[in-house]
């Protein structure tokens, strides 16, 4: 995220109690998000995020705002029941917050949790509206206890962990109940940051300086950020030997093998940690020099995300790198590499394809409320024309490797099983779907050309 301006408190500086001023403003930002609904990654990076400068401040206000995204329809449910009429948005802003909170809290904080959000009330709001937040959120435990103690099936889990009920029945059916159920369960965990750190000894030597504000993941080169501790790692990223980046995102490149003095063609690009992980597996298994004869190409329409990109491949100086404005799922690609002198068949291809993106619903808490049906069969569509596009630019005995942070089998399985039968002359060796768990959610395949 970037360093943006301050949220200004939305009571007054002189108030001596700080920690009603940190739950105040994170009600501030609950209410300014409802004004104007967006994705909640940009409406952070916007100008009501905080500042590094106030980072524990700006640490509770994201907490406790993408809390309340998190358990939106059990929020909303239960406040249902106990609200007469809608409250003004201020105090609708204490509420969602204070349940939020609630659900985030080990059962012998609940009362305290309660005390901290009537004290907010009481700064912010009217005499009246504080019995009335007292009075509710007192009900809110108790009913959030009794549903937490009592849900037995899924359409209990749905609610309890708010997730759209046809989205936890599309799981159920691809997966069985309990498995179903541990992928609701596992969407309402903050989400780690982790960071890759590139395998060369110049890169483990830079990365003993910020050892300290990281810990291990299980995942080799991958580590995770201690809370609160970003601003200490943000100048490590500004070096080639650095990327954040999830753990899933190793299992694709991981499967493509790119090898010294492969054409390598990465598809849908953008930003460019694919980009740089495979230019990293190139060069850890060939340490020494200039690897003039690899090429790595690097495509996605153009966008703000396509200057990210050429930033991510401007770090990369031990192989050829080209960066191509192209969609591939309208454009003519091929005549893009001719314009550009490059090579338009390749050893290797990356296509980290568009999807639903139900395996990162963890790191992206609103997306389940805005994903309906029509959308992974709008996805699974699109992956199809993007891969009958992208296979044949390879070359005879080439592989291409398929991934989406889906867990959906039509987008994993049936997307490149129907593009493979539709063209001829491919063989899928091998196709996996990775749920949710340490790291995000994901799918891959492996296509050859005969």
């Amino acid at each position: 995220m970037e360093d943006v301006q301050y949220m200004q408190p939305l009571i007054l500086q002189s108030m001596p109690d700080s920690d009603t001023v940190k739950l105040a403003n994170a009600a501030k930002l609950l209410m300014e998000y409802e004004k104007r609904p967006a994705k909640a990654d940009e409406f952070l990076d916007s100008q009501y995020s905080l500042s590094y400068k106030y980072g524990e401040e700006r640490r509770i206000c994201q907490f406790i705002f993408l809390t309340v995204l998190r358990n939106k329809l059990l929020i909303d449910t239960i406040l249902a029941v106990f609200l007469k009429k809608t409250p003004r948005p201020k105090l609708f802003a204490v509420l969602k917050c204070a349940c939020a909170e609630i659900v985030s809290a080990h059962e012998n904080k609940i009362a305290q949790t309660v005390h901290s959000w009537v004290e907010v009330s009481k700064k912010i709001c009217s005499a009246g509206e504080s019995k009335l937040a007292n009075a509710v959120l007192r009900k809110f435990s108790q009913e959030y206890s009794q549903m937490n103690s009592n849900a037995k099936t899924l359409e209990d889990f749905a609610l309890l962990y708010s997730h759209p009920l046809w989205l936890a029945k599309s799981w159920q059916a691809q997966f069985g109940f309990e498995k179903a159920v541990r992928i609701m369960r596992k969407n309402q965990e903050p989400s780690e940051v982790f960071l890759r750190v590139q395998n060369t000894p110049q890169a483990k030597g830079e990365f003993q300086k910020y050892s300290e504000f990281l810990c291990e993941s299980g995942f080799e080169n991958f580590y995770a950020v201690k809370r609160g501790n970003f601003q200490n790692i943000k100048s490590f990223l500004d070096t080639p030997f650095a990327y954040i980046q999830d753990p899933a995102t190793k299992f694709a490149p991981t499967l493509l093998n790119p090898q010294k003095s492969e054409n390598i063609l990465d598809l849908c690009a953008a930003p460019g940690g694919k980009s740089r992980m495979i230019s990293d597996l190139v060069r850890q298994k060939n340490p020494d020099g200039f690897l003039s004869d690899t090429l790595l190409a690097s495509v996605d329409l153009n966008s703000p995300r396509l200057e990210k990109l050429k930033q991510n491949l401007s770090k990369i100086d031990f192989l050829k790198t080209a960066c191509i404005d192209c969609d591939i799922a309208s454009e003519n690609l091929q005549d893009k590499l001719e314009k550009s002198s490059l090579p338009t068949s390749f050893d290797a291809i990356l296509l980290d394809a568009p999807c639903s993106n139900t395996g990162v619903l963890r790191r992206r808490p609103d997306a389940r409320y805005r994903i309906e049906p029509k959308d992974i069969s709008n996805c699974k569509a699109l992956q199809i024309k993007i891969l009958k596009n992208a296979l044949p630019l390879l070359k005879k005995g080439g592989r291409l490797v398929y991934s989406t942070c889906s867990i959906d089998k039509s987008e994993n399985e049936e997307a490149p099983q129907e593009a493979v039968k539709s063209l001829g002359g491919f063989k899928i060796e091998h196709m996996q779907t990775i749920l949710p768990d340490v790291c995000d959610g994901a799918g891959i395949a492996l296509i050859k050309r005969a």
